[in-house]
């Protein structure tokens, strides 16, 4: 890595850096909920009408039931919301802030940082609370372990945020990533062990899930969440080669695509 590198990662490291995005993260959520009466309970609501529609409908066609399928389904809609959340939204983070970085000296990776940081927030609200709900209602019951939820989702933190760079980064130069995303979500959804277990596949597509990497991400919080067993060390070393890809594939497209981008807004 040479001294230009060096320079553009240690912006990352700068903690002024990473107060302007908690700032701009919580300017998102005030004007996201200025006007609302729930504010945000209403982050609780879709993920909770999605797990109500599938823990009535999918017990009724899978023909392999699965042990408390409500809690598996509490587990896993919260997780994947953030992730779509996060990649579909990141390619509007520079391009709705155009006028704001021609103005302003500022990296344009604050912006999907920002967005990443709102989403995580809104996530651990919804995910906390419909949990404990099920905790009381005896869905769910408590372990300790479920205690390395926030750990775990560190390394998963700096996967979104890295692929949240590097679709914000391409998307002044093709505008239809954003298009693109959204399919791709679609799809990987039921690529994903969302609403059945990995389990329930055939062999050869369960071989195919380990270089899945939403599969890789989601499976160490419903072990924790649901299975109540830590992640063993090849899931967690899975994850973190997958952080060390993708930080790097983020970086390398922010350094290629910094320069010029501006032109294309």
């Amino acid at each position: 890595m040479n001294q230009s590198s060096v320079r553009q990662f240690k912006v990352f490291l700068n903690p002024y850096y990473w107060q302007t995005a908690v700032l701009i993260a919580k300017n998102g959520l005030a004007r996201l909920y200025r006007n609302s009466f729930l504010g945000i309970l209403w982050t609780l609501f879709q993920p909770l009408t999605m797990v109500l529609v599938y823990a009535t409908i999918m017990p009724m066609i899978m023909r392999s039931p699965t042990a408390n399928y409500t809690l598996y389904v509490i587990v896993s809609f919260p997780v994947w919301g953030f992730f779509s959340a996060c990649i579909i939204g990141s390619s509007q983070s520079i391009l709705c802030n155009g006028e704001t970085l021609k103005r302003c000296i500022v990296s344009a990776s604050v912006f999907p940082i920002a967005d990443v940081l709102r989403h995580a927030y809104t996530f651990f609200v919804s995910f906390t609370t419909i949990y404990t709900a099920a905790i009381v209602l005896g869905i769910a019951q408590f372990d300790i372990r479920i205690l390395l939820v926030p750990l775990y989702f560190i390394p998963i933190l700096m996967i979104i945020g890295s692929a949240a760079i590097t679709i914000a980064f391409i998307a002044p130069y093709i505008r239809d990533i954003g298009e693109l995303a959204s399919i791709s979500m679609t799809m990987l959804f039921w690529m994903t062990p969302i609403v059945y277990q990995v389990q329930m596949l055939p062999p050869e597509a369960q071989d195919f899930m380990h270089f899945n990497p939403f599969f890789i991400m989601i499976r160490p919080i419903q072990m924790l969440a649901y299975g109540h067993t830590v992640p063993g060390l090849t899931d967690t070393l899975h994850l973190l080669v997958l952080t060390a890809i993708a930080v790097i594939l983020g970086f390398s497209v922010y350094r290629i695509c910094r320069r010029n981008y501006v032109y294309y807004l």
